[in-house]
């Protein structure tokens, strides 16, 4: 009887160690994505910034599927893990929906206005 008990708890605490792992597992790897989201933000913004100041740039970068947007003012790069925005002194009016993959992202502004070609 007391083996059984034993074999018990150490079932009881394999499985609460099991089931605490993949929580923290589950945990890391949103804050990853996350992170990887705001650096790949951070890095488009950037370009973005670039091309409203000297006309155009253009970057080449890997991307989750994606969308890649501005409206208002307000530029954002969003997937599956969330979206990260800021607002730019600039108008604008653009969205591309964009698959996995390496893309080449150029940006220009033509009298005031940041556009977008995804290639």
């Amino acid at each position: 009887m007391a083996e059984l008990v034993e074999y018990t708890i150490a079932i009881m605490v394999s499985m609460f160690l099991v089931g605490g792992s993949i929580a923290v597992y589950d945990s890391f790897t949103s804050y990853e994505a996350g992170l990887q989201l705001r650096g790949t933000f951070s890095a488009i913004a950037a370009v973005a910034e670039s091309a409203l100041g000297n006309g155009s740039a253009r970057l080449a970068v890997p991307l989750p599927e994606s969308t890649i947007g501005c409206e208002g003012g307000t530029f954002y790069v969003s997937d599956g893990s969330g979206t990260v925005s800021q607002s730019i002194p600039a108008g604008c009016d653009f969205q591309a929906r964009i698959s996995a993959g390496t893309h080449q992202l150029s940006f220009s502004s033509a009298s005031g206005e940041l556009e977008l070609v995804v290639r």
